[in-house]
């Protein structure tokens, strides 16, 4: 079938198609905004509509809405001229606000996705600053969807912070993703919370261990899947394996470079009467300490509940990045997609992963897909900003 996009305006105008192009690489994330590159001559159909604040939608998918940031248009010697078009999924356009508020923006014990959709509506859908209507930070085509009340339950407080960064710690700290979603009917992108399926082979107690899969031939493996044992069919075992063939060019991590387990939590106070918790019980060489700044919190239960969201982030990367194959049963956004939890197979090693995130790779209407399974590596540029970032006081 042949790849194609549409582009549409802010009042959801369709201007155009575009199927001739010469690639796009559409990365989706399950904890925060994804992005992609659009390569394509400038002498296509369509391509005056390819302009900053314009959306693209792909294959008509109502999940995969990109946003228009940046157009780069350059000449070759020959005269030939090419668009590189990039920008985020439409998640992105909740970098444009902040948690606008004097005092914090609390919110009591409740699910996740009850947390997540209270920030968006507040402060990007109809919003206030503290207790102050704010309008003029609406966005008049975005609408969140009715809660389910999927996730944990748990307190979250944010104040002057980034409202896509704050929403990406939510999920990350949750497990409970997030997603924007194009409303043909209604002219609107509705914001909603997605929860990943367990596709693993432990999902029901008909599974095989990881310990005996470990022994399976290729052949074995495969016929596993195929003929033998399949899950169910809402939710089919997936298994990507070296062995199998289906995962390749694999790349294994496992970094404990910025891990800390001991947090020294430090409230209000000053010099000797400030408050200060000690959160985590690791001992000897493997205890790894670090010292969270919490100074404007005063009650022992909040600082223990804030300081252990802080020592979280200081977590082990463990994670899995590689190419798949999609054989029968195990076809992408069919048998599995974004957020679900599978059985992996690398170096001989079986673990259950969540898929993080999914880059799509369109070029002359090939498609290779590439998947990242478990903790997201930490870009240069992220890291750095992990380290300049400071409590607001």
């Amino acid at each position: 079938m042949r790849n194609f996009i549409e582009i549409i305006n802010q009042d959801f105008e369709l201007l155009g198609l575009i199927s001739d192009f010469e690639s796009l690489i559409y990365t989706r994330n399950f904890y925060e905004s994804g992005n992609f590159e659009l390569t394509i001559s400038r002498n296509k159909a369509n391509t005056n509509k390819l302009v900053r604040g314009n959306m693209l939608i792909l294959n008509k998918k109502e999940n995969k809405i990109l946003l228009i940031d940046r157009v780069v248009s350059s000449t070759q010697l020959n005269g030939h001229k090419t668009l590189k078009i990039t920008g985020d999924c439409v998640k992105g356009l909740t970098k444009r606000r902040i948690i606008a508020t004097n005092g914090y923006d609390r919110i009591a014990q409740t699910q996740a996705e009850n947390i997540q959709k209270h920030y968006i509506q507040k402060h990007i859908v109809e919003s206030y600053y503290d207790t102050t209507r704010t309008p003029e930070r609406d966005i008049a085509w975005i609408e969140v969807a009715p809660s389910q009340n999927r996730g944990i339950s748990t307190t979250w407080q944010a104040r002057l912070t980034n409202l896509h960064d704050e929403l990406k710690h939510i999920s990350e700290d949750t497990g409970l993703g997030w997603q924007g979603l194009l409303d043909r009917t209604n002219k609107k992108i509705v914001f909603d919370s997605i929860e990943g399926h367990d596709r693993t082979i432990h999902q029901n107690a008909d599974g095989n261990t990881h310990e005996e899969l470990s022994q399976y031939t290729h052949e074995q493996l495969g016929a596993y899947t195929h003929a033998q044992l399949r899950g169910t069919p809402e939710l089919p075992f997936i298994i990507f394996s070296e062995k199998k063939k289906n995962l390749i060019e694999g790349v294994v991590t496992d970094d404990e470079t910025n891990y800390k387990n001991v947090g020294y939590i430090a409230g209000k106070g000053e010099n000797e009467d400030r408050l200060i918790v000690v959160l985590g019980n690791s001992t000897g060489f493997d205890r790894k300490e670090v010292l969270v700044d919490l100074n404007n919190i005063d009650d022992p239960d909040e600082l223990n509940q804030e300081g252990q969201k802080k020592l979280d982030t200081y977590k082990l990367i463990q994670s899995v990045e590689g190419r798949v194959y999609q054989i029968p049963n195990m076809i992408y956004e069919e048998d599995w997609d974004l957020g679900d939890l599978v059985t992996l197979e690398s170096d001989g090693v079986y673990e259950d992963k969540k898929i993080i995130q999914v880059k799509e790779v369109y070029e002359r209407n090939n498609i290779t897909i590439e998947v990242g399974f478990g903790d997201k590596i930490p870009t240069l540029a992220e890291q750095i900003k992990s380290m300049t970032d400071k409590p607001i006081l």
